[in-house]
């Protein structure tokens, strides 16, 4: 059952964070460090989030990971983080250092075709910089769909995907005002797995998402760590806690600064 995080909470946390001697925090991007907005290419962090950030990145002892449905190549011309830093992008699909190394999951042939014919079916349906291809998966984004249409706009997605899904192995998962066809397997548990894998079993780990797509790896965290679901409201979620949401993002940056101090 999900919990509110409270002020309690968040300084137990810290105490954790105080007497740890390594920390691994994993943050999700759009809805998380940054509100959804309308048009993706212009989803900016909260302001103060970008020092905030900064603050943990310069602290060597916290391994800080941003994990998100996007290219990695396009989160730090929105971050805009002046120290460079770990991502995974595309749901797993993409690894990038902070060290600058990179590398992305090897796609079966059959996987890669349904993908290919399933943005050509969308292609009838949506603007072309609605639809997002990735290394795994298609994406297609109904944000700029007037708000009462939205609904059939989904389902007329869906119809046209379906087929593809079943005939190529690939699966579908609704997000916030979108559907997304991928390759099983492909997800942000990817991330958690990996990463903990090189780092000490008595890590202090935290993974905050507030997304649909959050959930493999809330799944994957377990009693490993806190999983931590962002939102205005509780919905059903494998997170164990609630960080209430503020349409300014002082949410998060507390957050973020709390850590940080723990750490420091």
């Amino acid at each position: 059952m999900t919990k509110i995080w409270t002020a309690e909470q968040q300084a137990d946390f810290g105490q954790q964070l105080a007497a740890s001697r390594r920390a691994v925090l994993f943050f999700d991007y759009d809805g998380t460090l940054a509100p959804i907005v309308k048009d993706r290419n212009n989803a900016r962090p909260y302001p103060g989030v970008r020092e905030a950030f900064e603050r943990l990145l310069a602290i060597k002892h916290c391994r800080t990971v941003v994990v998100s449905g996007r290219s990695v190549t396009e989160l730090q011309p929105l971050l805009q983080s002046r120290l460079p830093f770990e991502a995974w992008g595309s749901h797993g699909g993409e690894h990038l250092r902070a060290t600058g190394q990179f590398c992305q999951a090897s796609i079966p042939e059959k996987a890669q075709e349904g993908l290919h014919v399933a943005a050509e079916r969308v292609a009838s349906l949506l603007a072309a910089d609605a639809i997002e291809r990735k290394p795994a998966s298609v994406a297609a984004h109904v944000s700029a769909v007037n708000a009462e249409l939205i609904p059939q706009f989904l389902v007329d997605i869906e119809e046209l995907w379906e087929p593809v899904a079943e005939d190529f192995g690939l699966e579908l998962l609704d997000f916030h005002e979108g559907v997304e066809i991928r390759v099983p397997g492909m997800n942000k548990s990817r991330a958690i797995y990996s990463v903990l894998s090189e780092e000490p079993k008595d890590a202090v780990t935290a993974y905050i998402g507030d997304d649909v797509t959050d959930e493999d790896a809330f799944r994957a965290l377990g009693n490993m760590g806190h999983s931590i679901l962002v939102g205005r409201e509780k919905r059903s979620s494998e997170a164990k806690w609630l960080l209430p949401a503020s349409a300014d993002g002082r949410h998060i940056i507390d957050f973020i600064h709390a850590a940080a101090s723990a750490l420091s």
